[in-house]
């Protein structure tokens, strides 16, 4: 399991690690199109394709920045190959269709709550590490219900890079006042969450929900443990002890 060493904290990534990012999404993207749908004659798969390279346009322009995750910035892109041109009022239609939708239909996984419940218990210091804007992650929060356990939130708008990026992870440590040796981290993505987490350190725990559990490289850097539900957390912390 690695170095005994007692902990003072836990990271978390959000997004389908706290709660399943995929199912809210798809529902967003639903009811993003049927806003479009009322403006010009669309079908639903050429939306969904729009969209799709959309996205990996500006991901791949602003890579390791807050911004490649801005919705905004999705739906700019796809107006503009739609209607070949910039369309403020319908633009800012679809993200606040995406979002209230999103919002609406976020849900923390069964063990969530009483997972970060019984680390608060222990003692220990809670924060989230998330490769988004701090205000979208802020709004998850609290629909999640889960912002009185969580200390600290950490984006990569604030740390001025994405994950795997050390600066996030160590920001985080810094605010919660303690050192790699300190915390553990948690997260879905094997590149993102474990790599940068070893990089700094970290005991690295993957959660394997949603898609990015599974992607890796073929040199990826393993976790020092690997969870199937969040509540498994509280295993390895008192295996830690």
């Amino acid at each position: 399991m690695g170095k005994m060493v007692k902990r003072e904290a836990v990271l978390f990534d959000l997004d389908n690690t706290l709660y399943d990012y995929e199912a809210p999404h798809k529902k967003a993207l639903a009811a993003a199109f049927s806003e479009l749908k009322k403006t010009i004659k669309i079908s639903k798969v050429k939306f969904n394709y729009l969209f799709k390279i959309s996205k990996a346009e500006i991901k791949r322009e602003l890579s390791g920045t807050a911004s490649a995750h801005n919705r905004v910035l999705y739906f700019q892109r796809l107006i503009e190959k739609t209607h070949n041109t910039v369309n403020p009022t319908i633009i800012l239609k679809l993200y606040d269709a995406y979002w209230n939708s999103f919002l609406k239909n976020v849900k923390p996984f069964r063990e969530t709550l009483r997972t970060l419940k019984e680390i608060k218990k222990k003692g220990l210091g809670i924060a989230i590490v998330s490769d988004m804007t701090t205000h979208i992650q802020l709004k998850k929060l609290k629909k999640l219900g889960i912002s009185k356990y969580v200390d600290f939130l950490i984006t990569s708008e604030e740390s001025g890079s994405e994950k795997p990026n050390s600066i996030m992870f160590l920001l985080a440590l810094n605010k919660l006042k303690t050192s790699p040796d300190g915390a553990i981290m948690v997260g879905d993505n094997t590149v993102a969450d474990i790599e940068g987490a070893n990089s700094v350190g970290l005991f690295s725990v993957l959660i394997k929900k949603g898609p990015l559990a599974k992607k890796h490289k073929e040199d990826y850097q393993k976790p020092n443990a690997t969870i199937k539900k969040i509540s498994e957390v509280l295993s390895i912390l008192d295996e830690l002890e």
